[in-house]
């Protein structure tokens, strides 16, 4: 994929999120069923970082004790975040897992890394791999991290709101297979960049990466399937 193509699509992504922040984070329940079985993984002390934490919903969920490192490149949703009150520790920043110095703006080592929908809203291979690696890089030998993506195709009533890529002046040639172009229909009308990232490409990503797998299950949504969930170790 084009480089100008990648950044147009996060781009796209930023602009939603900045937009419709309140609307996204009124849409959001506390928690998903397959996200309080991996929350329920953390232990009470530990330290934990949070890509794409959003309006940092799940920093209310931790044990007593852990301390808490939010990231995301929507400025409006860190502003919510930081609006909140918290039972434990906790710090947000703006920042962009597009940018490949990211790293340079969190303290490792970190025990747990969470990264619900994010990935997926990662454009190319290429970047996903090299995000996963760099957070890899921040897990002591004992860390976990814990990838959540959005199974946009799992579901025809999301299939159904797939638009065509010429509405934002691309071609089906200009993406790789997977990437989606999904509408927003809540208080106004938006459009995301999405990627079914498919439990193949997670294990090719693992694999590349040089983490195990260390449990992967399907959950959430009332299909009971619209997240992949996968723990991912360090390999020693």
């Amino acid at each position: 994929m084009q480089q100008e193509i990648i950044t147009q699509l996060n781009e796209l992504n930023r602009n939603f999120y900045n937009h419709f922040a309140e609307t996204f984070a009124d849409s959001r329940g506390a928690s998903e069923p397959g996200m309080s079985y991996a929350l329920a993984m953390i232990e009470p002390g530990q330290r934990v970082l949070e890509l794409g934490c959003a309006q940092g919903r799940f920093a209310r969920l931790l044990p007593a004790g852990c301390q808490y490192l939010g990231l995301d490149f929507s400025a409006s949703l860190i502003a919510l975040a930081r609006d909140q009150a918290y039972p434990i520790p906790t710090h947000f920043v703006v920042a962009d897992l597009m940018e490949e110095d990211w790293t340079a703006q969190v303290s490792p080592p970190y025990d747990v890394i969470l990264a619900r929908a994010v990935l997926h809203h990662i454009p190319g291979y290429a970047n996903r791999l090299r995000i996963l690696q760099q957070s890899a890089s921040l897990l002591p030998p004992a860390g976990k991290m814990i990838l959540a993506n959005w199974q946009v195709l799992a579901a025809q009533r999301f299939r159904d709101r797939l638009q065509p890529w010429d509405s934002i002046g691309l071609s089906e040639s200009d993406l790789e297979p997977g990437d989606c172009l999904l509408d927003w229909r809540r208080e106004g009308f938006g459009l995301r960049f999405v990627h079914h990232v498919s439990a193949d490409e997670v294990q090719r990503m693992a694999r590349d990466a040089d983490l195990d797998i260390v449990e992967m299950y399907a959950s959430d949504g009332r299909e009971g399937n619209l997240t992949l969930y996968t723990v991912l170790a360090r390999q020693h």
